[in-house]
């Protein structure tokens, strides 16, 4: 199966009898309830069979869409889906659209018919705007939508496609590094103990210092789990408890390194008695 010109010219008139459809409906929602009845505007959704939220997005991208803007895409050979234009009326923080006055939608319909394209995709827009999904989230292992990436990468020209995909290869080879770097720490530290444990009669020295390794590594461990937890009434007993036993294990750590440091002078040997 393949598809003709005449397909996808037909496709384009579909999808743009959708946009003005949408718009056309937003314009009713206006014209009926406006902006504050919520009660008529609901009842109103209800008796067309359309979802309130539904109705609420066409109704403030039509508000936005003047009709100059309606004039133009209408009136010129690039396609721009009902998509697009809602991306370009979507609110941000305080409430201005993310193309105020249209402005950048204009500079790439310019841009497009000059350079023979015959579409402005939403992708596209979205780049310009800054309003694309965080790539992170779309290519996150738990979260992620393969989906979702293919048809946002789909959406893109070839260039901008390409830097995407560098800019992930790059980010990929970043955290294989760091995850690199970080075996290789666990090893060092494995290596550390199993000279510690080692198959070998332990010397005297040998179980305090295995102690002291694994003291350290649950102090480490401690604070890499809880990095920013915050103390509560019903923990506070605990916590005092706690540094009462790490303040008396630090200070008998303390007075050791420094008698080993500083080993006492003037001390003479004891006298050994010699029998006679």
């Amino acid at each position: 199966m393949t598809y003709t010109d005449e397909d996808v010219r037909e496709g384009r008139r579909l999808m743009d009898q959708g946009r003005d459809n949408r718009l056309a409906i937003g314009d009713k929602l206006l014209a009926v309830a406006g902006l504050n009845s919520d009660s008529v505007f609901e009842e109103f959704c209800g008796r067309i069979g359309l979802a309130p939220f539904t109705g609420r997005e066409y109704r403030h991208t039509a508000r936005m869409a003047t009709p100059a803007i309606r004039q133009l895409i209408a009136e010129g050979s690039v396609h721009v889906s009902y998509s697009t234009l809602r991306e370009g009326a979507r609110p941000r923080p305080g409430g201005i659209p993310a193309d105020e006055g249209w402005t950048k939608l204009r500079a790439l319909l310019k841009e497009a018919r000059e350079t023979g394209r015959d579409r402005v995709t939403h992708a596209a827009y979205q780049q310009v705007l800054g309003t694309a999904p965080a790539l992170k989230d779309l290519v996150d292992p738990g979260t992620g939508d393969s989906t979702k990436l293919m048809a946002y990468l789909g959406g893109l020209s070839g260039g901008e496609r390409e830097n995407i995909v560098c800019s992930l290869l790059a980010d990929d080879a970043t955290l294989r590094k760091s995850v690199r770097r970080t075996i290789d720490a666990q090893n060092r530290r494995d290596r550390d103990r199993d000279h510690l444990d080692g198959a070998e009669p332990p010397a005297q020295w040998m179980p305090l210092a295995r102690d002291l390794v694994q003291l350290g590594d649950q102090a480490s461990g401690f604070v890499n789990r809880h990095p920013s937890a915050q103390l509560v009434e019903q923990q506070l007993p605990a916590a005092r408890e706690a540094l009462v036993k790490l303040e008396l294990a630090t200070a008998w750590i303390t007075m050791r390194l420094g008698s080993t440091a500083k080993p006492a002078r003037g001390r003479r040997p004891a006298k050994v008695a010699v029998a006679v």
